[in-house]
């Protein structure tokens, strides 16, 4: 084999492998949040991924401690902080969020830009009330580096739509248009049930009230006619 067949059969082996890629650039910090609505509750699923550039500058705000290890009560803090930075408004009023799950992978993850900071948080909201409402989400944690994302997904109940939604340029926020429709009178179902059953019933009695003497059966006497046989035919 010549040394120009080798050189290109490497030049070829190094294309056809595969190259890490990463699913953001290394000096940001994708912020990507879901919302999940339910007729009392709002829930946000929050995943923080720095990049590898920024990965020290936010691993500093987690590690306290500055031993490069994370215990919970320093990722608990931490995600209390970023929920100050979020705004959660429900036909503009300001609702207080609650802190219900928080993750955080390894040093070593985060370092090589694989580790995503999990964060889960609950707000108490009145979504149940039928009619149209409005929701307004937005997210202000580390606006130098942050790159952000906000989606809803689809509400847990049929009764509840979404009807529209509406995002800013760099997904800082979200607003959301919500119909909830009013629940269903259980008395149209309960009405035309209880007339069926009271229908099948009725032809019941009738049918046995119709139904042919078999021959030879005694004819039923009252107790007036026990003392006159002839009464009883």
């Amino acid at each position: 084999m010549t040394p120009t067949t080798r050189l290109l059969l490497a030049v070829a082996m190094l294309l056809a492998c595969p190259r890490p890629a990463h699913s953001h650039r290394l000096d940001e910090y994708l912020q990507a949040t879901r919302i999940a609505l339910a007729q009392e509750r709002v829930v946000l699923e929050i995943d923080l991924t720095p990049g590898v550039t920024v990965a020290p500058q936010i691993f500093a705000l987690i590690d306290q401690s500055g031993d490069e290890q994370v215990t919970g009560v320093e990722i608990e803090a931490y995600a209390r902080r970023v929920l100050r930075d979020l705004v959660l408004e429900i036909d503009q009023r300001p609702y207080a969020l609650t802190l219900a799950r928080a993750e955080c992978p390894s040093w070593a993850e985060i370092r090589d830009g694989d580790g995503t900071i999990r964060i889960e948080a609950i707000a108490e909201a009145p979504l149940g009330a039928s009619g149209l409402h409005r929701l307004h989400y937005e997210n202000r944690h580390q606006p130098a580096t942050g790159v952000y994302l906000v989606n809803a997904l689809v509400p847990a109940t049929r009764a509840m739509a979404i009807t529209a939604q509406r995002r800013d340029v760099r997904q800082h926020g979200i607003d959301l248009r919500i119909d909830v429709a009013a629940p269903v009178a259980a008395s149209w179902i309960i009405v035309p049930a209880v007339g069926f059953t009271a229908l099948l019933v009725c032809r019941r009695r009738r049918r046995h009230s119709s139904a042919p003497t078999a021959p030879g059966t005694p004819p039923v006497c009252s107790r007036a006619s026990v003392r006159s046989p002839t009464a009883c035919r």
